[in-house]
């Protein structure tokens, strides 16, 4: 996988976080009136430039978070900040600035691998000369130099997901959100993919939130792992030092400490 895009553009301060959920709250009604909680008083924050792996038990709310950063969804109580702006205002006014890699690759079937990856700039408004230029370029930094003229039912599972990871970096994002990106594909692809996937991020100033259920996964990509518990609430972080997952011991005590978090989280409230 190649190296070098454009970085993206630092907007806010340097001195506040690039990411900051203060006190979050939200719930949703059930079909019989009651309410179930999704985040409770959930705080946290997030630096520039740093990796930051989410890991908790299902229905943790963790999705739904998701959903709030993009403004997709809104809490009932606590903010969301991104470059200390209300992560409403920054979504309006930095169109693009925030992308997310789901576990599936949601491309449009119709769509050339090349016109699928450029279109989040084609909603941006971007010329198609201009945007199908800049898609080619993330094509080849994901190692589909061959493809770009493929349909999606023309590509294997790992490369579809390549296209969905160039569709997320082609607006130059700030923040990049992974939604159990590579859960859905098989071992050796997933491991093969989040090597590419940790060699490319590693060549932009952009900041990552990596929601995964997969703590070799969170090890292996990320500085910092919040655990969850269910409903949404931080737990506990453990630092992940530099290269862990090369260290048999290290790697061994942070999965038997998060493990052990993650039977206590499930446990809800």
């Amino acid at each position: 996988m190649a190296e070098a895009m454009q970085p993206a553009a630092a907007i806010g301060s340097q001195n506040l976080p690039k990411l900051s959920v203060e006190r979050a709250q939200k719930s949703f009604r059930q079909g019989n009136g009651s309410e179930i909680s999704a985040i409770v008083d959930l705080s946290f924050s997030v630096a520039s430039g740093e990796y930051v792996a989410i890991v908790g038990p299902t229905g943790a709310g963790k999705s739904v978070l998701l959903d709030c950063l993009l403004g997709l969804k809104y809490l009932d109580a606590g903010q969301i900040r991104v470059d200390g702006l209300p992560v409403e205002n920054f979504v309006r006014e930095n169109e693009g600035h925030i992308t997310r890699i789901f576990q599936e690759d949601r491309l449009l079937p119709w769509l050339s691998a090349i016109d699928n990856a450029a279109f989040g700039l084609q909603i941006q408004g971007v010329g198609r000369v201009e945007r199908r230029a800049q898609a080619a370029r993330w094509l080849d930094a994901v190692g589909l130099s061959d493809f770009k003229d493929a349909l999606p039912r023309e590509l294997s599972g790992g490369m579809r997901q390549r296209v969905n990871i160039a569709r997320a970096f082609a607006p130059n994002p700030e923040l990049v959100l992974l939604d159990e990106a590579f859960s859905a594909l098989d071992d050796v692809t997933a491991s093969r993919l989040r090597q590419d996937f940790k060699t490319l991020a590693q060549s932009q100033q952009t900041t990552f939130l990596i929601v995964t259920h997969s703590i070799d996964e969170a090890i292996f990509l990320a500085n910092r792992i919040l655990v969850f518990g269910a409903p949404a609430r931080l737990m506990t972080e453990i630092a992940v030092p530099t290269r862990a997952w090369e260290d048999r011991a290290v790697s061994d005590r942070i999965k038997d400490e998060v493990r052990a978090l993650l039977v206590a989280g499930a446990r809800r409230n």
